[in-house]
């Protein structure tokens, strides 16, 4: 269990202007991470523009991608990692975590920090310790999520240049992410935005409509003027990490 301690903190010297500094900082490093988060899984719900087969039609299928696309990718404006792998796509966000071990002691949590690395009953694999203070650890917190693996229900196409990741979420229902290499060290993770590329492939062909959802069907060509009047209007470009550079991690929550 990761402690977010808001009050209660020990007095230092400073007195009571330190002791809300400190819990300042920790509700903005909370605060941060809840956006991140809610960033981060904006790609991974279910979208209202979906589409009734794997896109593009016709389009060569593949069964990994290749490997000058696999590697470590991250955004530059925050913590967001983008992996690839030869059969998968996990997106990751890392943030810092405080954690205040006055409380841990008060709550008598049994808890070890061994080379920089913090194991208590719930985290038996152990977190990275980033820093630490006299009391408080500050620790490496990673959220993944798979945005698409290589099985039977999801297909990995290849068109234009990009890379599109079909996942089937029910018959003739498959939700479509697409990956665009941008030059040797750059990708973009491309998305559909429910309000604007609705409305943009409504303006090509007839959608249906079943409860919430919407079905497309494109031909090539409409999906080429789809993506020709800017489709996928959710894009985020990352940067690779080179090998060397790479954090090891010791578990993920």
């Amino acid at each position: 269990m990761l402690i977010l301690v808001m009050s209660g903190l020990p007095l230092r010297p400073g007195g009571i202007n330190k002791k809300r500094d400190n819990a300042m900082n920790r509700f903005l490093s909370f605060c941060t991470a809840i956006f991140l988060w809610l960033g981060f899984t904006a790609c991974s719900s279910e979208p209202a523009l979906q589409f009734e087969n794997p896109q593009p039609l016709n389009a060569p299928e593949l069964q990994e991608f290749p490997a000058a696309l696999q590697g470590e990718y991250q955004d530059p404006k925050d913590s967001t990692i983008l992996l690839v792998t030869a059969t998968a796509v996990i997106q990751k966000v890392r943030f810092e975590v405080p954690t205040s071990i006055q409380e841990m002691d008060k709550d008598s949590i049994p808890y070890q920090v061994k080379n920089d690395t913090f194991y208590s009953s719930d985290s038996p694999e152990g977190l990275p310790v980033l820093r630490s203070t006299p009391d408080s650890l500050f620790l490496l917190v990673t959220l993944t999520d798979t945005l698409f693996v290589q099985n039977a229900a999801h297909r990995l196409r290849k068109w234009k240049g990009a890379y599109f990741m079909n996942q089937q979420l029910a018959p003739n229902r498959w939700k479509v992410l697409c990956l665009k290499p941008v030059g040797r060290k750059k990708i973009q993770l491309l998305y559909l935005n429910d309000s604007v590329d609705l409305v943009k492939m409504q303006e090509i062909l007839t959608l249906r409509k079943e409860e919430k959802i919407y079905l497309a069907n494109p031909s090539q060509k409409e999906l080429r003027k789809f993506l020709r009047q800017g489709g996928f209007r959710k894009r985020e470009t990352f940067t690779r990490v080179p090998p060397s550079q790479v954090p090891k991690e010791k578990s993920g929550i």
